[in-house]
């Protein structure tokens, strides 16, 4: 990956990152196995999509965000009822079970160290609404967790339903509506207005 590349351009820093000196290439390691796995978990999340799609549903992959720098929509889902979902797939250790407390996002056991995961919810609210702002609809944004468990099969955490991966589906289309004659409409604005991330 480019970024482990970057941390060892040149001679001095191919050794000092050889014998584990260079905090650079520690932090680029550590940023790129975070890529890496972010990539596994939207294709795990990707292939559990998929019947939805046979249902009626638009489900667009990896998709540019308006208004976004750097971030880009794993998931964007529009459902036969017309309704617009943001899905973000996070792959997280299966050590620690996932819980939500006190408005917080935490992955860890209770009584031991854990780590504070509400830069995620953060994350998928700043890209909710600028999706929503580009397609001018509301949008539900959902956290979709692979490998560690997930408290009472799910929960909220500010709006945020954090949902373990093999319960995505179910989700989706219990928050799903009638048939809406609008969603065509919907899929044709959301392709337009959201290409693929490059």
């Amino acid at each position: 990956m480019q970024l482990r590349a970057d941390a060892r351009r040149g001679l001095w820093r191919r050794v000092l990152a050889w014998l584990g000196l260079s905090a650079t290439a520690r932090r680029a390691d550590a940023q790129a196995a975070d890529c890496e796995a972010g990539a596994k978990g939207e294709q795990w999340t990707a292939g559990l999509l998929r019947p939805l799609e046979v249902q009626g549903w638009t489900v667009l992959h990896d998709r540019a965000i308006p208004g976004a720098r750097r971030a880009n929509a794993d998931h964007v889902l529009v459902s036969p009822g017309g309704r617009v979902f943001l899905v973000d797939s996070k792959l997280w250790s299966g050590r620690y079970p996932v819980h939500g407390a006190g408005g917080t996002l935490w992955h860890g056991e209770a009584g031991r160290p854990q780590a504070d995961r509400s830069g995620a919810i953060r994350s998928v609210l700043y890209e909710a609404g600028l999706v929503e702002r580009a397609l001018g609809v509301p949008v539900q944004p959902v956290i979709a967790v692979h490998n560690a468990s997930v408290d009472g099969g799910g929960f909220l955490v500010q709006d945020v339903p954090v949902v373990p991966a093999s319960r995505l589906l179910e989700v989706l289309r219990g928050n799903d509506g009638p048939r809406a004659v609008g969603a065509a409409w919907l899929v044709q604005l959301a392709v337009q207005r959201l290409p693929e991330y490059r």
